[in-house]
């Protein structure tokens, strides 16, 4: 009944203030998340649907071999990939040298170049040359097999194992090679999608600033003291008031989810996988709420709040341009350790693989912080027994 109570009190004040409080941390956040993805749509890989590099090739051997390499780069399958353009409207330049076909049976390493231009990406680059890489060397095994056809086998057991051989070699370069590239490059997420998880965490910074400030104006109005007047231990208050703190925190980050996943825009994966990651981030943005408010005054409290949503949303918004920047070690950096990182690549997961095991480690970790910022909070709280919380 007294949890009930705790809850019943919240939400009375969530209806009281459900105006300010729903533009503040959905209407004003989403908006914020369409207007700069639609502005920045152009500069996001498309899905992976539609051709997603435009590419350039210079064949400087014309032997068979280079012509089967650009035959299969022009085939439909790669259609799903990349979109042969004359030299000058490439985004990727692929030269093939002289001497290319001669490499093969010389057993030599004669590198086929990329070039990136300004309007490509250097991580898809990467990608076009692995695929080109695969090829050589199924084109390399299949040289190989060939020669030793040739030297053991009769007329008809050869046409036979080439049939065999090459229907195999057939499908690897027309479903298993390309499924396998769409799936690694299945999309750099849409502008909408990387703006809906950068302004999604900006939101939930701004829920845990508003959470705690909540508890400096209990301490400040000296509710506190009047709260533990009532028949109710200091340590029910400090679990009771996160349960409270916790559906506070799920409702807007659920509210502002589904808000982009009605609108087709994002979020569109699993149902189930999608609640999973809203519970598990809104533990843990209750209990970061609660250290803060424990261990920090407001001033500095507020302080650090202010430069974490500053840095995330450089971050966010600048993703992009920074993924251009020394072969995207900028980015990369912004992967790992910038304040929403955590959250952040769970939820890219989420979007790129949609599967369970894309998530499960960032559900993990974030419910191991939760977890031991529980513990380091409920510890704190009690060596203040007596001093508000």
């Amino acid at each position: 009944m007294k949890l009930f109570a705790f809850v019943k009190s919240a939400f009375k004040s969530i209806i009281k203030n459900f105006l300010p409080l729903i533009f503040t941390f959905s209407i004003f956040p989403i908006i914020l998340g369409l207007v700069t993805g639609y502005f920045n749509e152009d500069m996001f890989v498309p899905s992976a649907d539609m051709p997603v590099m435009a590419i350039s090739i210079i064949d400087r051997d014309n032997s068979e071999e280079s012509k089967n390499l650009i035959a299969f780069l022009e085939s439909d399958e790669m259609k799903k990939l990349v979109e042969t353009r004359d030299e000058e409207e490439g985004e990727y330049i692929i030269t093939i040298p002289s001497g290319y076909g001669d490499s093969f049976l010389g057993n030599e390493n004669i590198p086929i170049k990329i070039d990136v231009t300004d309007k490509g990406s250097t991580r898809q680059g990467s990608v076009l040359a692995e695929i080109i890489d695969k090829f050589n060397e199924e084109m390399y095994l299949g040289l190989c097999i060939q020669e030793n056809i040739e030297r053991k086998f009769n007329l008809e057991e050869k046409e036979t194992l080439y049939q065999k051989i090459y229907g195999k070699f057939s499908n690897i370069y027309g479903n298993d090679l390309i499924e396998n590239v769409i799936v690694t490059t299945k999309k750099s997420l849409t502008s909408y999608e990387h703006f809906s998880i950068t302004f999604l965490s900006y939101m939930l910074f701004m829920v845990i600033s508003s959470l705690t400030n909540g508890e400096y104006v209990v301490r400040e109005n000296d509710l506190y003291s009047r709260i533990m007047a009532a028949p109710i231990t200091e340590t029910q208050y400090f679990n009771y008031n996160l349960v409270s703190s916790y559906l506070f925190v799920l409702l807007f980050n659920l509210l502002y989810v589904f808000a982009y996943r009605i609108l087709g825009l994002s979020f569109t994966g699993s149902f189930t996988l999608l609640v999973m990651i809203l519970i598990v981030q809104s533990l843990l943005g209750t209990m970061l709420s609660a250290l803060l408010s424990l261990f920090l005054n407001k001033r500095i409290a507020i302080g650090v709040l202010n430069i974490l949503i500053i840095v995330q949303l450089i971050s966010g918004v600048t993703y992009r341009s920074l993924s251009k920047i020394g072969n995207g070690m900028l980015a990369n950096m912004i992967d790992r350790y910038s304040p929403d990182a955590l959250i952040v690549n769970t939820y890219k997961n989420y979007l790129i693989y949609g599967d369970f095991n894309s998530i499960k480690t960032g559900l993990l970790s974030m419910f191991l912080v939760s977890i031991i910022i529980y513990a380091i909070s409920l510890f704190g709280f009690k060596r203040k027994r007596g001093v508000a919380w």
